[in-house]
Protein backbone atom coordinates (compact mmCIF):
# COMPACT_ATOMS: atom_id res chain seq x y z
CA UNK A 1 0.00 0.00 0.00
CA UNK A 2 2.91 2.63 1.34
CA UNK A 3 6.26 2.50 -0.63
CA UNK A 4 9.03 5.04 0.24
CA UNK A 5 12.26 4.79 -1.97
CA UNK A 6 15.15 6.53 -0.99
CA UNK A 7 13.09 9.33 0.58
CA UNK A 8 15.67 12.46 1.29
CA UNK A 9 14.68 15.30 3.57
CA UNK A 10 16.01 18.90 3.84
CA UNK A 11 15.85 21.70 5.77
CA UNK A 12 16.93 25.05 4.98
CA UNK A 13 17.21 27.64 8.09
CA UNK A 14 19.37 30.77 6.77
CA UNK A 15 22.58 29.86 5.14
CA UNK A 16 22.37 26.59 6.28
CA UNK A 17 21.02 22.86 4.92
CA UNK A 18 19.83 20.13 7.17
CA UNK A 19 20.08 16.46 6.15
CA UNK A 20 16.86 15.15 8.00
CA UNK A 21 15.91 11.97 6.53
CA UNK A 22 18.73 10.10 4.74
CA UNK A 23 17.82 7.51 2.10
CA UNK A 24 14.77 6.21 3.87
CA UNK A 25 13.42 2.72 2.21
CA UNK A 26 10.25 1.78 4.12
CA UNK A 27 6.73 -0.92 3.28
CA UNK A 28 3.92 -0.58 4.72
CA UNK A 29 1.13 -3.43 3.95
CA UNK A 30 -2.87 -3.32 4.49
CA UNK A 31 -3.54 -4.08 7.87
CA UNK A 32 -0.38 -4.04 9.60
CA UNK A 33 -0.02 -2.26 12.54
CA UNK A 34 3.24 -0.70 12.75
CA UNK A 35 5.13 1.27 15.42
CA UNK A 36 7.58 3.84 14.29
CA UNK A 37 9.94 4.62 17.31
CA UNK A 38 12.87 7.07 18.13
CA UNK A 39 14.09 9.52 20.16
CA UNK A 40 13.21 13.37 20.18
CA UNK A 41 15.03 14.71 16.77
CA UNK A 42 15.16 11.79 15.10
CA UNK A 43 13.17 12.14 12.35
CA UNK A 44 9.99 10.05 13.02
CA UNK A 45 7.95 13.09 12.72
CA UNK A 46 8.97 14.28 9.71
CA UNK A 47 9.01 10.68 8.18
CA UNK A 48 5.39 10.63 9.25
CA UNK A 49 4.43 14.45 7.76
CA UNK A 50 5.44 12.93 4.53
CA UNK A 51 3.63 9.43 4.97
CA UNK A 52 0.31 11.01 5.75
CA UNK A 53 0.37 13.84 2.72
CA UNK A 54 1.26 16.63 4.54
CA UNK A 55 4.28 17.53 2.88
CA UNK A 56 5.89 16.52 -0.64
CA UNK A 57 8.77 18.66 -0.48
CA UNK A 58 11.32 15.25 -0.23
CA UNK A 59 13.43 13.56 -2.79
CA UNK A 60 12.97 9.86 -3.73
CA UNK A 61 9.86 8.33 -4.58
CA UNK A 62 6.83 7.89 -2.43
CA UNK A 63 4.38 5.12 -4.41
CA UNK A 64 0.90 4.91 -2.53
CA UNK A 65 -1.15 1.76 -3.89
CA UNK A 66 1.37 1.54 -6.68
CA UNK A 67 1.17 5.03 -7.36
CA UNK A 68 3.84 7.56 -7.31
CA UNK A 69 2.72 10.64 -5.23
CA UNK A 70 4.39 13.32 -7.43
CA UNK A 71 2.01 12.46 -10.51
CA UNK A 72 -0.55 14.51 -8.57
CA UNK A 73 -1.72 17.97 -8.80
CA UNK A 74 -2.06 19.82 -5.76
CA UNK A 75 -5.62 19.34 -5.91
CA UNK A 76 -5.57 15.96 -6.25
CA UNK A 77 -2.66 15.92 -3.45
CA UNK A 78 -5.04 17.15 -1.06
CA UNK A 79 -8.12 14.60 -1.96
CA UNK A 80 -5.38 12.08 -1.30
CA UNK A 81 -4.72 13.20 2.06
CA UNK A 82 -8.68 14.03 2.62
CA UNK A 83 -9.56 10.62 1.35
CA UNK A 84 -7.34 8.45 2.87
CA UNK A 85 -5.92 9.09 5.89
CA UNK A 86 -6.86 9.60 9.52
CA UNK A 87 -4.54 11.43 12.42
CA UNK A 88 -4.78 10.90 16.05
CA UNK A 89 -2.58 13.23 17.89
CA UNK A 90 -0.82 13.41 21.59
CA UNK A 91 -2.67 16.51 22.38
CA UNK A 92 -5.94 15.94 21.22
CA UNK A 93 -7.00 18.74 18.93
CA UNK A 94 -10.71 18.55 19.28
CA UNK A 95 -12.30 22.34 19.40
CA UNK A 96 -13.13 22.94 22.94
CA UNK A 97 -16.37 24.63 22.09
CA UNK A 98 -17.70 21.92 19.50
CA UNK A 99 -19.45 18.96 21.02
CA UNK A 100 -18.48 15.64 20.82
CA UNK A 101 -20.87 14.66 17.98
CA UNK A 102 -19.93 18.08 16.06
CA UNK A 103 -15.72 17.21 16.46
CA UNK A 104 -16.27 13.91 14.98
CA UNK A 105 -18.69 14.83 12.17
CA UNK A 106 -15.86 17.43 10.54
CA UNK A 107 -14.11 15.10 8.19
CA UNK A 108 -17.68 14.12 7.00
CA UNK A 109 -19.23 18.11 6.23
CA UNK A 110 -15.83 18.33 4.25
CA UNK A 111 -16.83 16.00 1.68
CA UNK A 112 -21.08 17.23 1.57
CA UNK A 113 -22.22 13.83 3.60
CA UNK A 114 -26.41 14.25 4.76
CA UNK A 115 -27.05 15.31 7.61
CA UNK A 116 -28.75 12.42 8.55
CA UNK A 117 -26.03 10.24 6.65
CA UNK A 118 -23.43 11.64 9.06
CA UNK A 119 -25.33 11.24 12.58
CA UNK A 120 -25.59 7.78 12.01
CA UNK A 121 -22.11 7.57 11.16
CA UNK A 122 -21.21 9.50 14.56
CA UNK A 123 -23.01 7.39 16.78
CA UNK A 124 -22.00 4.37 15.17
CA UNK A 125 -18.21 5.52 15.32
CA UNK A 126 -18.57 6.49 19.19
CA UNK A 127 -19.89 2.84 20.05
CA UNK A 128 -17.19 1.44 18.46
CA UNK A 129 -14.68 3.60 20.47
CA UNK A 130 -16.79 3.04 24.04
CA UNK A 131 -18.56 6.52 23.82
CA UNK A 132 -21.88 5.79 23.44
CA UNK A 133 -24.44 8.23 24.81
CA UNK A 134 -21.53 10.64 24.77
CA UNK A 135 -22.56 12.76 21.58
CA UNK A 136 -23.98 16.38 23.68
CA UNK A 137 -20.53 16.28 26.25
CA UNK A 138 -18.11 19.14 25.40
CA UNK A 139 -14.03 17.58 25.35
CA UNK A 140 -13.18 20.05 27.99
CA UNK A 141 -15.51 18.27 30.22
CA UNK A 142 -13.88 14.97 29.57
CA UNK A 143 -10.69 12.81 30.61
CA UNK A 144 -7.72 12.93 28.86
CA UNK A 145 -8.55 9.28 27.80
CA UNK A 146 -12.33 10.09 26.65
CA UNK A 147 -10.82 13.02 24.43
CA UNK A 148 -8.31 10.37 22.86
CA UNK A 149 -11.68 8.10 22.28
CA UNK A 150 -13.37 11.20 20.27
CA UNK A 151 -9.98 11.71 18.38
CA UNK A 152 -10.14 8.29 17.58
CA UNK A 153 -13.40 8.10 16.42
CA UNK A 154 -12.86 11.74 14.22
CA UNK A 155 -9.96 9.74 13.04
CA UNK A 156 -12.09 6.72 11.67
CA UNK A 157 -15.02 7.84 10.86
CA UNK A 158 -14.70 8.81 7.14
CA UNK A 159 -13.43 4.96 6.59
CA UNK A 160 -9.52 6.37 5.91
CA UNK A 161 -6.97 3.99 4.13
CA UNK A 162 -4.75 4.34 7.50
CA UNK A 163 -4.27 5.55 10.55
CA UNK A 164 -1.28 8.38 12.00
CA UNK A 165 -1.19 8.40 15.28
CA UNK A 166 1.49 10.63 16.74
CA UNK A 167 2.31 10.17 20.17
CA UNK A 168 -1.18 8.89 21.12
CA UNK A 169 -0.50 7.90 24.64
CA UNK A 170 1.92 10.52 25.23
CA UNK A 171 -0.17 12.48 27.72
CA UNK A 172 -2.02 9.84 29.19
CA UNK A 173 -1.56 7.89 32.25
CA UNK A 174 -0.04 4.17 32.61
CA UNK A 175 -3.74 2.77 32.86
CA UNK A 176 -5.70 4.68 30.51
CA UNK A 177 -2.51 4.22 27.80
CA UNK A 178 -3.01 0.31 27.82
CA UNK A 179 -6.54 1.29 27.29
CA UNK A 180 -6.16 3.28 24.18
CA UNK A 181 -3.63 1.04 22.63
CA UNK A 182 -5.67 -2.01 22.96
CA UNK A 183 -8.48 0.13 21.14
CA UNK A 184 -5.94 0.39 18.25
CA UNK A 185 -5.17 -3.42 19.02
CA UNK A 186 -9.06 -3.94 18.70
CA UNK A 187 -9.40 -1.38 15.38
CA UNK A 188 -6.54 -2.95 13.43
CA UNK A 189 -7.44 -6.54 14.42
CA UNK A 190 -11.57 -6.36 14.19
CA UNK A 191 -11.86 -3.92 11.51
CA UNK A 192 -8.37 -4.65 9.78
CA UNK A 193 -7.86 -0.94 10.22
CA UNK A 194 -3.90 0.14 9.05
CA UNK A 195 -2.19 1.71 11.69
CA UNK A 196 1.11 3.45 11.66
CA UNK A 197 1.82 4.82 15.25
CA UNK A 198 5.08 7.14 16.48
CA UNK A 199 6.10 6.58 19.67
CA UNK A 200 9.32 6.88 22.08
CA UNK A 201 7.43 4.31 24.46
CA UNK A 202 9.34 0.78 24.17
CA UNK A 203 6.35 -0.95 25.78
CA UNK A 204 3.90 0.98 23.49
CA UNK A 205 6.04 -0.23 20.40
CA UNK A 206 6.10 -3.78 21.84
CA UNK A 207 2.58 -4.03 21.60
CA UNK A 208 2.72 -3.32 17.84
CA UNK A 209 3.10 -6.29 14.88
CA UNK A 210 6.36 -4.47 13.91
CA UNK A 211 8.71 -2.03 14.87
CA UNK A 212 10.80 0.20 12.97
CA UNK A 213 13.43 2.42 14.42
CA UNK A 214 15.16 5.63 12.97
CA UNK A 215 17.72 7.30 14.33
CA UNK A 216 18.98 10.67 13.38
CA UNK A 217 17.33 10.18 10.33
CA UNK A 218 18.21 6.86 9.52
CA UNK A 219 16.17 3.73 9.62
CA UNK A 220 18.25 1.20 12.00
CA UNK A 221 15.96 -1.82 12.61
CA UNK A 222 13.02 -3.10 11.08
CA UNK A 223 11.82 -6.09 13.39
CA UNK A 224 8.69 -8.15 13.26
CA UNK A 225 7.31 -8.74 17.29
CA UNK A 226 6.96 -12.20 18.02
CA UNK A 227 4.59 -11.80 21.37
CA UNK A 228 0.88 -10.82 20.58
CA UNK A 229 -0.04 -12.07 24.09
CA UNK A 230 -3.06 -9.45 24.71
CA UNK A 231 -3.46 -8.77 21.28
Amino acid sequence: MIKLTNINKYYRQGDHRFHVLHDINLSVDQGELVAIIGESGSGKSTLINIIGFLDDDFSGTYFYEDHPIHDYTRKQFSHLQNQNVGFVFQNFKLIREATVAENVALPLLYTGKRRREIGDRVTAVLDQVGLHGYEDQLPQNMSGGQQQRVSIARAIVGHPHFLIADEPTGALDTETSQEIMNLFKRLNRDEGTTIIMVTHDPHVAAQCERVVKIIDGRVVSDSLEVHHADK
